[in-house]
């Protein structure tokens, strides 16, 4: 005899009473049970606790589902006392929190079980959430009376699985069709139920295992959006955020002392389970985007550390805390630099026209709000002038009549309906863009300084405060030609060029990856940006001087053997194998440099043997095969499996593949301290460096060498072409090390620099190189290559300090 059990009760401290929570105007509980009908049994239960069973009951009874009682905590001794009232030989489980449940999996489940000689049996890799668990009646019974665990009579199935001496447990990769386990559907938390009535509102449930996953894919990342909603910042904002939330999973994000007197109107079509209402908690979403206008420090330092911040047009002091600067209104004003920038993101009207010769109808519109008034005055003016006026005010009824001008209200998606107009008179945004796009002449007023200046700046015709009048308007109207602007921007808006969707990106930009600072583990709201680009966001920590790679959205690189073979030949033109003696020279030199400091500090005399050097990020072992030469016993580690192989099967040399720092050296190598511990061109890749430089320490014996060599942030690249030095900088490297820092930073971890060697010179890259007098004479490029190695001003470095 079969039986399926779900087992749900109220008293969940995490999300309480969510067994009752509505999903598409049923409880939660219901999908669950109505799922589990779906799957062959010879009974079905809900097993819940005494305090629950009066209101789940129910429930179960309209699923064809019988209810059944016992402790609140001991779960396994509910579910025993529920086989011993049934008889079940066999029971398959599911919980009452999952109402996304894979059916054909659960299906599959008891036809697989029944052709196995096991205990208990379940599918790995389902999403977390959709999958469930048989076991056999008798086998649970034996458990139940062997175990005491709190945590097998709390959860069942480990009462099995984590018993192996007295169970068999099949765990069996679920098929490819079902495997997601990096997908989430249960329902454990208030985001994980906001994420669960999205997904409810686009699929029936219950649902086949396609439509999961097709929606939890795009709830997996949820993004906050974040709109200015006070008063006199205009509806613009809040409408951008609610398209965006509705074409990308988020949340809007409304205090509640919001005062835009259109707030209610805007959102009265958006489920309030998709409206927050305080600040999120850390890691609570993928993603902020904050559509603020400008942001204030409140604001900015609430939402700074709680997940990466994409601040679109942002003009605050503020944008420093934004992880990633996204303009896409053009603007002369900034002093900041953007990450990105392109005005195709405005969603431009799908209607336009061919352009005017004359000036017949006219619409005026300054936004939902108005707050200074412009709208009616504006359209006076061109009744004067005996044209046929609409006017955009949000009381049409209280207006004066007037036989030239129409009074509307706010018109939804109003950017679809300016093909209608030869003239549309407005301020500087996005309706002025998206006349220029639909074809209309454009007249701007110079509502205040700044707007003055954006609409001379970009070409547009504007009559300023003090030109309010009917004559000064009836001359800007005399030439309709000059009332298309000029400037490149708005006319890549008219030819409709370098058009991107706003969503799409905002997507790709999920994957934006906040560090924090690589030496102190932490990003304060002082680190100042050095530099944005397209993919990354570069600071210095406030704390500790370090250059580090605080955001990016490129892909993390996989160190296999392309990463040696294919990417080392794209830069240097050779594989690393084909360079490899090329590498061991440079490790020759290097282990001389370890040689003399180390018979300096006296150690050499007092060992037994053979002093030892651990190479961390060995790669295929250049610099052990050098360092065996000069007389080092060597150890390698590389995450690389295939460089390892290379290291211990070519050269002979005892090397392991293992992530630093997690390494244990006495179990691969049979030692705990190694004399000498060294990294060349690793320790940049580090995104946390406290673990390795801790690590490191505790590997090296009292007056260890510690070496490594990385990229220069203050070589002549970095110097002479700063712009280009941090746009090219690898994406994996994570910090971007200073010579003159260097020392102050390995103090903290008990290390003292002893000596410091440029390498890497490149005269060419001076300026003026190319033009020097010495060059007539042949003689500027040993100029430039003897004042780079006078004044440190190589490309890269390298380190040499000792354990303290």
């Amino acid at each position: 005899m079969t039986i399926v059990v779900v087992q749900s009760r109220l008293g969940s401290t995490r999300l309480h009473r969510k067994a009752l929570l509505p999903l598409k105007e049923k409880p939660v509980l219901y999908h669950v049970l109505n799922a589990m009908k779906q799957v062959p049994a010879d009974g079905y239960y809900l097993a819940t606790d005494y305090s629950s069973e009066l209101e789940l009951k129910p429930i179960a009874q309209e699923c064809g589902f019988e209810c059944f009682a016992g402790p609140e905590d001991d779960v396994l001794k509910r579910f025993c006392m529920l086989i011993e009232k049934t008889g079940a030989d066999i029971v398959l489980r599911a919980t009452g929190d999952n109402p996304f449940l894979f059916v054909e999996a659960a299906v599959k489940t008891v036809e697989v079980f029944s052709e196995k000689n096991c205990d208990y049996f379940t599918f790995t890799g389902l999403p977390h959430g959709s999958g469930v668990e048989i076991f056999n009646a008798k086998s649970l019974l034996k458990a139940e009376g062997n175990t005491n665990l709190p945590y097998d009579r709390e959860h069942v199935g480990p009462a099995l699985y984590n018993h192996k001496d007295k169970f068999v447990s099949v765990f069996e990769k679920a098929p490819e069709e079902w495997y997601y386990p990096d997908l989430r559907t249960t329902i454990d938390t208030a985001a994980d139920y906001r994420r669960s009535q999205y997904m409810a509102e686009k699929i029936t449930l219950p649902a086949a295992c396609t439509d999961i996953v097709k929606f939890a894919q795009k709830c997996t990342k949820p993004v906050l959006f974040v709109p200015s909603v006070s008063k006199g910042n205009g509806t613009g904002h809040l409408r951008r955020c609610i398209e965006l939330a509705e074409q990308v999973f988020g949340d809007i994000l409304i205090p509640n002392n919001a005062d835009l007197p259109e707030i209610v109107e805007l959102l009265k079509n958006i489920p309030d389970y998709r409206i927050v209402t305080e600040l999120p908690q850390k890691n609570e979403y993928a993603l902020i985007v904050a559509d603020t206008f400008m942001m204030d420090k409140n604001l900015a330092s609430g939402l700074f550390g709680k997940a990466p911040i994409v601040a679109i047009d942002e003009g605050s002091i503020y944008s420093e805390y934004a992880d990633f600067l996204l303009d896409i209104i053009p603007s002369c004003e900034y002093t900041r630099k953007p990450n990105y920038k392109n005005s195709g993101f405005i969603p431009l009207p799908e209607n336009h026209r061919k352009r005017p010769s004359s000036i017949k109808n006219v619409l005026v519109a300054f936004g939902g709000e108005d707050p200074a008034g412009f709208t009616v005055p504006f359209a006076i003016l061109c009744a004067a002038l005996k044209l046929n006026v609409t006017a955009i005010v949000t009381n049409p009824e209280a207006q004066k009549a007037n036989p030239f001008i129409t009074f509307i209200k706010p018109v939804q998606n109003l950017k679809e309906t300016l093909c209608n107009y030869d003239l549309v008179i407005t301020h500087y945004g996005f309706t002025a863009f998206e006349a220029v796009a639909a074809g209309c002449a454009v007249l701007l007023a110079e509502t205040t300084e700044l707007h003055m200046r954006l609409a001379k700046y970009f070409g547009f015709a504007s009559l300023s405060l003090d030109e309010m009048t009917e004559s000064d308007l009836g001359k800007k109207l005399e030439s309709v030609e000059n009332l298309f602007p000029s400037s490149k921007e708005m006319k890549d808006i008219y030819k409709r060029t370098n058009i991107e969707k706003l969503s799409d990106y905002i997507t790709r930009l999920v994957s934006l990856q906040r560090t924090e600072c690589p030496v102190c583990g932490e990003k304060t709201q002082s680190d100042f940006v050095v530099a944005r680009f397209s993919t990354r966001t570069i600071r210095r920590c406030a704390s500790c001087g370090m250059l580090y790679l605080s955001a990016s959205c490129e892909q993390k690189k996989e160190y296999c053997q392309s990463y040696f073979f294919d990417e080392y030949k794209k830069q240097y033109g050779k594989t690393y194998l084909e360079d490899f003696d090329s590498i061991k020279a440079q490790g020759i030199r290097r282990s001389t440099i370890i040689d003399e400091l180390f018979w300096k500090n006296g150690k050499a005399q007092k060992l037994d043997g053979l002093p030892a050097v651990l190479d961390i990020g060995c790669a295929y072992g250049p610099f052990m095969a050098a360092a065996h030469e000069s007389g080092w016993e060597v150890f390698g580690t590389d995450i690389s499996e295939d460089a390892v192989n290379y290291v211990m099967n070519t050269l002979k040399f005892p090397s392991c593949c293992a992530p630093f720092p997690n390494i244990d050296t006495v179990k691969e190598f049979g030692r705990e301290k190694f004399e000498a511990v060294s990294m060349w061109y690793v320790i940049e890749h580090f995104s946390d460096l406290q673990p390795v430089l801790q690590k490191v320490n505790s590997c090296l014996k009292q007056g260890g060498i510690f070496a490594f060599s990385t990229p220069s942030a203050s070589g002549v690249s970095a110097r002479y072409n700063t712009e280009s030095f941090f746009e090219n900088s690898p994406s994996d490297h994570y910090t971007l090390w200073e010579p003159e820092e260097a020392d102050t930073i390995l103090q903290k971890f008990g290390f003292k620099v002893l000596k410091i060697v440029s390498t890497g010179q490149h005269p060419e890259r001076f300026p003026y190189y190319k033009n020097h007098p010495f060059k007539r004479k042949g003689l500027h490029y040993h100029f430039y290559s003897l004042f780079s190695k006078l004044c440190g001003l190589g490309d890269t470095f390298e380190v040499y300090c000792k354990k303290l």
